[in-house]
């Protein structure tokens, strides 16, 4: 069993430490894809936010990429662009 499929059985069955993993390797790559949108902290914590609980209610994201880095950086863009085209 690969590293991918792995963090996908370990969030299916709703390991914790699991998804603090996740969010401790991959936040710092997160906060520097939002950094070139407009979107203040608030905004920007909010995505975070819905970003996690997104892949804790529907880890199978993890599925449709290679790597977890890139459905998570895919993840992230799609909630930056609709936050800030609710905005604009």
């Amino acid at each position: 069993m690969n590293n991918k499929n792995r963090v996908i059985q370990r969030m299916i069955n709703k390991d914790r430490d699991c998804l603090n993993e996740l969010y401790d390797r991959h936040i710092h790559h997160i906060q520097r894809v939002m950094s070139t949108s407009s979107l203040d902290s608030i905004d920007q914590e909010k995505i975070i936010t819905q970003l996690f609980c997104t892949i804790w209610s529907s880890p199978e994201i993890f599925n449709n990429e290679k790597h977890i880095s890139v459905a998570i950086t895919k993840l992230c863009l799609a909630l930056t662009n609709s936050k800030m085209t609710s905005i604009g």
